[in-house]
């Protein structure tokens, strides 16, 4: 591994992370889109796009068509009742908008940079929370809607993939990198076991392959100032 003169230059991308964060965003859409399906199987006589549904008030939609139905048909009557004769319930719907508005509910919080190894402090060093962090980028807290837009009957995800990377900081982290790496190159060329090699690498390398291809400890390698 070769670096240049000290620049922006990419540690990690994690996209198996992204992957996931994706699909918990597009949790949403598709709930939504299953709402739409159950007023169909609850008789509602509807064209409700994905942007009527994205309050989540799936239950009042039901019950305000089927009270209105109801008051065309029969007027008198209870509309527990009318739910009774005509088959039809919210349980489902229910369930549907609990799901949803929990997704609403729930706030992301990311480090405008390396994320994931200032997320990794917080959550395993013990009071990390206690003392004052000057080095570390802003915190933002996130909402479904920043990464998500809805527009009629479609959407769009809005997700930075600068948030699932990790930046080296400084060149002494370059430095050390280019050090393993020739050391690995080394034990190669010697024919030494990798797991011989994982000791003389150090506590930056977090395993080498038969074919002697490394995977970083990133979080060590950042801890390096």
């Amino acid at each position: 591994m070769q670096f240049t003169k000290m620049k922006k230059q990419l540690l990690q991308y994690d996209e198996a992370y992204e992957d996931r964060f994706i699909k918990r965003i597009q949790a949403a859409p598709e709930l939504l889109e299953a709402v739409k399906s159950e007023l169909t199987a609850q008789k509602v006589d509807h064209k409700l796009k994905l942007s009527d549904l994205k309050d989540g008030n799936f239950v009042t939609i039901f019950e305000d068509y089927q009270k209105k139905k109801m008051q065309q048909r029969i007027p008198e009557a209870d509309f527990e009742q009318w739910l009774i004769l005509c088959n039809i319930d919210t349980d489902k719907l229910t369930e549907l908008e609990t799901r949803y508005k929990k997704l609403l509910d729930i706030k992301h919080y990311f480090y405008s940079q390396n994320h994931s190894y200032w997320e990794s402090k917080e959550t395993y060093n013990k009071g990390f929370d206690k003392i004052s962090h000057p080095e570390a980028p802003k915190k933002k807290e996130y909402n479904l809607d920043d990464f998500l837009k809805i527009s009629k009957d479609s959407y769009k995800l809005n997700i930075d993939s600068e948030l699932f990377k990790l930046y080296l900081t400084n060149e002494k982290q370059a430095e050390a990198m280019e050090v393993v790496t020739d050391q690995v190159k080394l034990c190669k060329r010697k024919n030494d076991k990798p797991a011989d090699t994982i000791r003389v690498a150090g506590e930056l390398v977090k395993d080498i392959d038969a074919d002697y291809n490394i995977t970083w400890n990133y979080n060590a390698i950042l801890n390096i100032k």
